[in-house]
């Protein structure tokens, strides 16, 4: 790995690129969140090298339908081997995970609870109940 960058750096950054691909479908329900704050990273390798960190990260989908896995799949591919300290990214979906809506981040569901909360206050405003 080179010197000025440490295994913690890396995957510091891994994670920070891997948040900043939003899922779609929470941009759809009106919370927007990455795949981490989604609970869609699962391992994560990364191992020294003299070129710099190889990088090995396994996503998953929320449903098995989902058609999203390519494409998060290619956009986390390119933009990890763009990042400072990475010679080399991988990145496998894994479609047989079974995903649970507790795998998201406790500060995103949170997040989402609240708003949920809001819009249903919101609702049964407007309806007058």
């Amino acid at each position: 790995m080179q010197p000025d960058v440490t295994q913690s750096d890396v995957r510091a950054a891994v994670m920070a690129c891997l948040e900043k691909i939003v899922d779609p479908c929470s941009v759809a329900s009106g919370v927007p969140a990455g795949l981490v704050s989604m609970g869609l990273v699962g391992p994560v390798e990364i191992k020294e090298g003299r070129a710099g960190a190889k990088v090995h990260v396994t996503l998953y989908i929320t449903e098995p339908g989902c058609l999203m896995g390519s494409l998060f799949e290619l956009t986390a591919g390119r933009a990890l081997n763009e990042l400072p300290g990475v010679a080399a990214a991988e990145v496998a979906m894994d479609y047989s995970h079974v995903w649970g809506p507790e795998q998201m981040a406790p500060s995103y569901r949170e997040h989402l609870a609240h708003v949920r909360a809001c819009r249903a206050a919101h609702m049964r405003q407007v309806s007058g109940s």
